[in-house]
């Protein structure tokens, strides 16, 4: 989108569109400029570095990196190193945030305000189909590790239709024909990195205020023909040849991109008041002849546009600025301590081990003599051999290290949650204190990363309304396509203790219907028979394709919720509920039990249960023993607790 076209040598472009198009283009290159000065600006927020310069540093310390560069052969001999501690505490934090994949959940209204439950959990159950079958959960691995490393990375929610080229052999040889490309079709959850997004103000944080934001990322040459080659401009891409317009001239001149010879910059730039969206390869315009013919794909069910990023970040910074701090950012002059501590700490160990001497005397000695069980006998009587250093004391360094380490504890999670024994020292009450705060740290990040995944939430949910629930073509490579409403089928879900196959089906014939009480009972009953009842291994969801996709979704994360329990805890906690409420004439024994079995066996929780029948004939032949509560949940629920571990 931009470089340099002063110059005699630099050649005039084949691709000289129409004014209203250069004018457009010279709008977008100047935000292109602006995002790009806001990257590379120094910021007082991000410690007098620009985001490039923070991202980078704060890469250096995630990845351990150490200059072993010397130039000085008498330094040589020194230990460079470090203790990668920031480095393993990412990690921990990263496997506490990642326990689970998270999922946001749902809650529909319909046009009087009034919450729907089945609609809200379809849409819950759609969103995890979604996770399921796209490549959601690789990037929010990675979205949730760059939020601990970077300033800011972003998740994108895409949706696409790409065909691509196969060959099919027939009689007369080969043919190509096209078919659904399911790699780079249907939804898509793209990571961007905080140089890959461009904002037009630093000190808006809800990046739908934005007044424009542009995607760039560089692609190959092939995958831009299969998304882009049937546009006009098409013609005038190339590989490696940037195509910048300068506002002297008012012409487009081609300059080579050395850097990238052999991909495509693609460059999507969005306007949300303005309803539009125009991509950009390699400066090349291919959006409609007609400028205000360029909508945002991306719409909610009331079809206004919505930029399809969400913004992910560690600790906001203040309560403006865009971007975060990192934890790195967070723990970076504490771990570069921490390894200059280590450094001298070596370095004396090694002088220590191997020390250097003077000798006074008239014999001549060197450091080949110098190595274990060696005997020297000196002919001058008065030699003498002492040591240059005196005695170390590494007793305060090691103590000062111990004070730095318990600094980058608190911010992050402690040893102990990240998966280390304790010290055999360590007093259970410190511990508990230790844990406590962990816990409380990382609940705060859960609250910004849940933040997050609310406004993620809210894109799916816009992509299910949109591109889900309208009829599909399923058939191609040749012949006549079939319009049909897609159906999802979510495998071992847990109803009632049984694992079941869940199947969510949009029926067209449910359109501008009402059905009666009467009619839904008889309609239920006909989809437990397709079922297979009594032997149900699935369960059957028709859905009008029409009404949920008027309903209104708010979305909602509980950060709590976000971190899977301790699952001994939560066995001996049942367990121990079972006991005590065992003969409460208001609890329902068959369901807590049935919740019970569910901490142990999951799906298989109700091939253990009694049927009904076998129940009575059981309290016919025997009485239970009444007011004797089991041990065993006792002890269980007093060994978890004795550990000290989180919930």
């Amino acid at each position: 989108m931009i470089g340099e076209t002063k110059g005699s040598n630099i050649p005039v472009s084949s691709y000289q569109p129409s004014k209203a198009i250069s004018d457009f283009t010279s709008h977008v290159r100047e935000d292109f400029s602006q995002g790009i000065e806001i990257l590379n600006k120094p910021w007082i927020e991000l410690g007098d570095l620009s985001v490039i310069e923070r991202m980078n540093r704060d890469q250096r310390t995630f990845n351990a990196f150490v200059d072993e560069d010397v130039d000085d052969p008498s330094e040589a001999w020194k230990w460079r190193g470090t203790r990668s501690k920031a480095r393993n505490k990412a990690i921990a934090m990263h496997a506490q945030l990642t326990a689970g994949y998270i999922i946001p959940m749902f809650m529909a209204q319909n046009d009087n305000d009034e919450e729907d439950r089945d609609f809200s959990n379809i849409m819950r159950d759609i969103c995890e189909w979604m996770v399921n079958n796209s490549n959601y959960k690789s990037s929010f691995l990675m979205a949730t590790m760059g939020m601990l490393v970077n300033p800011v990375t972003y998740l994108g929610a895409e949706y696409a239709q790409v065909f691509q080229k196969i060959k099919e052999k027939t009689d007369k040889g080969y043919t190509v024909t096209e078919i659904l490309d399911e790699v780079l079709s249907g939804f898509q959850a793209p990571v961007y990195t905080a140089d890959q997004i461009l904002i037009t103000n630093a000190y808006e944080q809800n990046i739908q205020r934005q007044r424009g934001i542009i995607k760039r990322r560089y692609i190959e040459y092939s995958e831009a023909e299969a998304k882009y080659g049937e546009h006009e401009n098409w013609q005038y891409v190339q590989k490696g040849i940037k195509s910048v317009y300068s506002d002297d001239q008012g012409l487009f001149y081609d300059i080579k991109d050395d850097e990238h010879p052999n991909l495509v910059e693609e460059a999507t730039a969005m306007y949300r008041r303005d309803d539009t969206e125009v991509c950009f390869l390699n400066g090349i315009y291919l959006g409609n002849e007609d400028i205000e013919a360029n909508p945002i794909r991306h719409r909610d069910n009331r079809n206004a546009p919505k930029y399809n990023v969400v913004p992910f970040g560690y600790q906001r910074i203040n309560e403006h600025f865009f971007y975060y701090k990192s934890l790195m950012n967070a723990q970076y002059w504490d771990n570069r301590l921490l390894d200059a501590q280590y450094e001298v700490g070596m370095n004396r160990a090694f002088l220590d081990t191997d020390m250097p001497i003077a000798i006074t005397g008239k014999d001549n000695i060197d450091s080949d003599i110098v190595f274990p069980s060696s005997i020297v006998a000196f002919a001058d009587k008065d030699v003498k051999v002492s040591p240059l250093l005196p005695a170390a004391n590494l007793g305060n360094l090691f103590s000062g290290m111990a004070i730095v380490e318990k600094s980058i504890d608190e911010s992050s999670v402690s040893d102990v949650t990240g998966g280390q024994l304790p010290d055999a020292n360590q007093k259970a009450t410190a511990l508990n204190i230790a844990e406590k705060n962990a816990r409380t740290l990382l609940q705060g990040v859960g609250k910004t990363l849940a933040e997050s995944i609310v406004q993620y939430g809210g894109l799916m949910a816009d992509i299910a309304v949109n591109h889900l629930t309208i009829p599909q073509i399923m058939e191609i490579a040749g012949k006549e396509g079939k319009m049909k409403y897609p159906t999802f089928i979510l495998e071992n879900k847990v109803s009632e203790g049984k694992s079941v196959s869940k199947v969510l089906r949009f029926d067209e014939s449910l359109l501008g219907k009402a059905m009666s009480d009467k009619r839904k009972s008889e309609k239920e009953i006909e989809l437990a028979i397709e079922a297979g009842y009594p032997d149900i291994k699935k369960i059957i969801y028709n859905i009008n394709p029409e009404l949920f996709s008027r309903m209104k979704y708010l979305v909602r994360v509980e950060p709590e919720l976000m971190f899977p329990k301790n699952q001994e805890f939560m066995q001996a906690l049942m367990l121990q509920i079972q006991t005590q409420f065992e003969g409460n004439p208001y609890i329902k024994v068959p369901a807590l039990t049935r919740k019970t079995l569910y901490q142990f066996f999951r799906g298989e929780t109700e091939e253990l249960l009694k049927t009904p029948e076998e129940v009575m004939a059981d309290q016919q032949n025997a009485q239970p023993d009444k007011g004797k509560g089991s041990p065993v949940g006792s002890m269980a629920i007093n060994k978890a607790l004795s550990t000290g571990l989180p919930v």
